[in-house]
């Protein structure tokens, strides 16, 4: 009996440990997707200004460039630009794709849909280079959360953890 009530104790610690962890990692992996979002921007920004491909394709090569939830959401906004209309093809990817970006993180990118495809390529451009220099903000707020937030989450899951086995025992 004294062995289940030992082990049940450790489980309820490493239960509590690995719930705060897994929130912290929310804050990490927000700013692993927002750089990634940044590479992204950075290329969409090469191809459109000095190869002049297709959208698609465009989008296509950079799906392949990159790994995580950003590769995913270029996957599906290939999918979805059956119908040409690129932002049509973001809201509904951006809505079905799941990734640690926030409403503001996403709104800029639904921001910058609205004018790809549709202007001159220097206009193009530059709603890219803007985008980038509103996600490099959020980068640096994302940074800031991480900093703190995920310290907080691992040691408040510990904590918590120890309080439990504490009155546990």
């Amino acid at each position: 009996m004294l062995v289940i009530k030992y082990i049940s104790i450790l489980l309820v610690f490493v239960v509590t440990f690995l719930i705060g962890y897994l929130l912290s990692k929310k804050y990490t992996n927000r700013v692993k997707e927002l750089k990634e979002l940044q590479i992204a921007l950075e290329l969409l920004e090469n191809k459109i200004k000095y190869t002049y491909e297709p959208i698609k394709e465009i989008f296509l090569q950079i799906k392949q460039m990159l790994v995580g939830p950003i590769s995913n959401i270029f996957d599906s906004i290939v999918n979805n630009l059956d119908n040409g209309n690129v932002e049509q093809a973001f809201s509904k990817t951006l809505t079905n794709v799941k990734t640690n970006l926030l409403k503001e993180d996403i709104e800029i990118i639904v921001n910058l849909s609205k004018v790809l495809g549709k202007t001159e390529t220097e206009g193009q451009v530059n709603q890219i280079k803007l985008a980038n220099s509103f996600i490099k903000t959020q980068i640096q707020k994302a940074e800031k959360e991480e900093e703190k937030n995920s310290k907080l989450y691992k040691t408040l899951g510990a904590t918590v953890g120890l309080t439990f086995v504490v009155i546990l025992i």
